[in-house]
């Protein structure tokens, strides 16, 4: 293939082809007047060479950034240069070395032959006038450029511009011979080649020699201000070194010295630092020796030896514990499932026996906020006998809150868990990094990974702070992971957990909580005893019914709070401190009900029915509403609907208009009528296939005209065929319906236990 030049070519048109061979050069570019000499071991180049030498001696020269023989083809240059040969004579290995004077400009037309070597057509190329007034004074720029360049890069010998002079009368001549001269690269002289006419060449050269000319001065200035920069910390280093024999002639004291042999005793006498340790820390006391005690290094590396010394390396191995002591240990301090407490023990008792598994999963803890995980990890760690350290994933959104900056960084620092440990003193903990969601949030899927590090036991026995650059076993530490939602988490990362799920409390365990872990909590705080402040059960009901509307208890413990504050206010005023709550005066301290909670209807209604749902704050009644309106036949639903609740109502009706017969409904009006479908409280998002099964029955009872008892509530998906499948959070919604006084709820047949 041939590669044509960006710019308009002046040929010289013949009516005959004229064909020669052409030798393609990759290394190298030739301009007319240049002579060079070529080694041609190739077969088909060899070839070629024989035919020349057998004819006229002429070829044509042409770059090619792809040579023959690379990938099946062959790319030659259209403007290339005629060539003569002077010689050939033998050389290594059965190669030639050809000397070939360029001559004069072509441009390639055609590929003729490929085989058994290369030729084409070719067609001659012209420049024009070499005259004016512009082109003398172009040389004369020209030449002040080559000038400078020979002052500034000793490659040049000062005689080039000598004989550069001597070219002036010839424009074209003088262009091509101070390109062939440049230390250029092979494009820069191909661009010059295709320079026919003569005002483009000298253009183009200048332009040439202006870059050279600039690279070269810029190089000066690089290597200059190198110079200056090393002679100036040789002559620091020599003057700094002159002080210190000064310092110790005149018998003062070194501060480097000292602190350096002072480190070094520290490091010796720790017997329980591990070899690598002890060698990494003995290198960086003895820099401290030759920096001076003003320089900012010094104090870095000072503080650097002081943390990695204050690690606990001395610290024994906690002993295993007891498996049944810290069930009963976790019981008195945890109030939830039994089967919560049965997977964390089974985890805890592989993580004791197995430590060298390296599969060994991250136990994570899944709930809402409230539910009592971090609870159950203290309650862990004091079973344990371990320290309790708890993170916040606000605090873990980079890797450098990990992992720790790297010490060249200005103000860096080791990561959060190595301050955990320091802090601790003892690498024997359980660490609890809560609301992962931040961390996933952040979008850094680097954090994430860091963190990964750290706390899989598959990768952390070797976990290196790049501030401390220590290999750490993080294998003793018990990490435990906890997120609001287990949904929330990269699906890449879930075959590294141990998910326990933590689902929100119901009514009844809020208030058993609340009398044995909540109340005795802030009796202490607020320094009051439980004759001045009183909670009958009631009082808490109603305070859980109508002042807090969430899964865990939080919200909770905050109106409790106010309660005991106003308590205290009244103490700390010298009034008589006897508070007795009850049902009838929670309104007194805490204000008017902040919620009110859905309630069922007085009476069986046509199209209205109670379902059951579990949103985020546990359980609660969801009141299903429809009725029929002479139409087409459409199904209209309202209320802040999800795709999947939508899709749960379409199938709900396509069932019950299936099953009209059976239901004793007229197949004609399912034609003839409208059906409406409106879920209350539409400002609340709702979605779910849970809804399906009262979805069915409100559309057949607006069909049949029949009314639906208001003392059953209902859950549960339905299919196509009446099928009905098992739905989740059964616990908060037969809770809910408890609290709003139903006690007839239809539940799935598989959701039975």
């Amino acid at each position: 293939m041939i590669i044509k030049s960006r710019k308009q070519l002046p040929l010289l048109v013949s009516d005959k082809d004229t064909i020669l061979p052409v030798l393609p050069i990759k290394s190298t570019v030739l301009l007319p007047g240049e002579k060079h000499v070529v080694q041609l071991a190739l077969k088909e180049n060899l070839e070629m060479l024989r035919e020349v030498m057998d004819g006229d001696n002429q070829l044509i020269v042409s770059y090619s950034p792809r040579p023959a023989g690379e990938n099946g083809g062959i790319d030659l240059s259209e403007v290339s240069l005629l060539a003569q040969v002077e010689s050939a004579r033998p050389g290594s290995s059965g190669s030639r070395m050809v000397t070939l004077n360029a001559v004069r400009r072509v441009a390639l037309t055609e590929i003729r032959q490929i085989t058994p070597y290369l030729t084409a057509a070719y067609l001659e190329t012209t420049q024009g006038e070499e005259e004016g007034k512009q082109i003398r004074w172009d040389i004369d720029s020209l030449l002040e450029l080559v000038s400078r360049l020979t002052a500034l890069n000793h490659d040049y010998p000062p005689e080039m511009i000598g004989g550069l002079q001597d070219l002036a009368a010839s424009p074209g001549e003088f262009a091509d011979r101070t390109a062939s001269l440049l230390h250029i690269q092979p494009y820069d002289k191909q661009e010059m080649l295709e320079a026919v006419e003569l005002a483009d060449r000298l253009e183009t050269l200048r332009r040439i020699l202006t870059e050279e000319v600039e690279k070269t001065a810029l190089s000066l200035q690089i290597d200059k201000r190198v110079g200056e920069s090393l002679e100036r910390k040789k002559r620091e280093t020599f003057l700094r070194q002159q002080l210190m024999e000064i310092r110790r002639e005149l018998g003062e004291e070194f501060v480097e010295e000292d602190l350096s042999r002072l480190f070094h005793n520290k490091i010796r006498a720790n017997r329980a630092l591990p070899q690598e340790v002890a060698d990494r820390l003995l290198f960086e006391a003895d820099r401290l020796k030759h920096i001076s005690s003003s320089s900012a290094e010094y104090g870095a590396i000072k503080n650097y030896l002081e943390l990695a010394l204050s690690l606990p390396w001395s610290t024994p191995p906690v002993p295993a514990s007891d498996l049944p002591a810290v069930d009963k240990k976790i019981s008195a301090e945890y109030y939830g499932s039994t089967q919560i407490r049965e997977q964390v023990l089974e985890y805890l008792a592989v993580w004791q026996s197995s430590r060298e598994l390296q599969d060994l999963p991250v136990l994570c803890l899944a709930g809402p906020v409230g539910t009592g995980k971090a609870s159950l990890v203290k309650a862990i760690a004091d079973a344990m006998g371990r320290r309790f350290v708890r993170i916040n994933g606000t605090s873990l959104t980079t890797m450098e809150d990990i992992k720790g900056g790297h010490r060249t960084e200005v103000g860096a620092g080791p990561g959060y868990l190595i301050r955990a440990i320091i802090e601790a003193a003892t690498f024997d903990l359980v660490v609890f990094i809560e609301d992962l969601e931040y961390v996933i949030e952040s979008g850094d899927t680097n954090a994430l990974l860091a963190l990964f590090e750290a706390v899989d036991p598959r990768h952390n026995r070797r976990f290196v702070d790049n501030y401390v650059g220590i290999p750490f076993d993080f294998s003793r530490i018990l990490f435990v992971l906890g997120i609001s939602y287990m949904d929330d988490f990269p699906e890449p990362f879930m075959h590294h957990l141990e998910m326990v799920e933590m689902p929100g409390y119901i009514e009844r365990e809020k208030v058993v909580i609340t009398k044995r872990h909540i109340l005795p909590k802030l009796y202490k705080r607020y320094g009051l005893s439980r004759s001045e402040l009183k909670f009958s059960d009631r009082a808490l009901t109603r305070i859980i019914r109508q002042y807090t509307m969430e899964a865990g208890l939080i919200g909770l413990q905050q109106q409790l709070e106010k309660i005991y504050r106003k308590a205290t206010r009244r103490k700390a005023s010298g009034e008589e401190c006897k508070i007795a709550l009850t049902e009838s005066n929670v309104d007194q301290f805490l204000g008017t009900q902040q919620f009110i909670p859905e309630k069922a209807t007085s009476k069986p209604e046509i199209g209205v029915a109670t379902g059951l749902a579990w949103t985020g704050a546990g359980g609660d009644l969801m009141l299903i509403e429809g009725l029929k309106m002479r139409g087409t036949g459409q199904v209209i639903f309202t209320g802040s609907l999800g795709e999947i609740m939508k899709e749960s109502i379409q199938a709900a009706h396509s069932f019950v208009r299936a099953r009209a017969e059976t239901l004793g409904i007229d197949h004609n009006d399912f034609a003839g009528f409208d059906i409406h479908i409106h879920f209350p409280m539409g400002a609340i998002p709702k979605d779910g296939p849970s809804a399906g099964m009262t979805v069915s029955l409100v559309i057949a009872s607006v069909m049949a005209e029949r009314p639906i008892r208001n003392d059953v509530a209902i859950t549960g998906e339905v299919t196509l065929r009446g099928k009905v499948l098992p739905v989740g959070g059964i616990k908060e919604k037969v809770s809910a319906a408890y609290r709003a006084g139903i006690f007839t709820i239809i539940l799935p047949k598989e959701n039975e236990k």
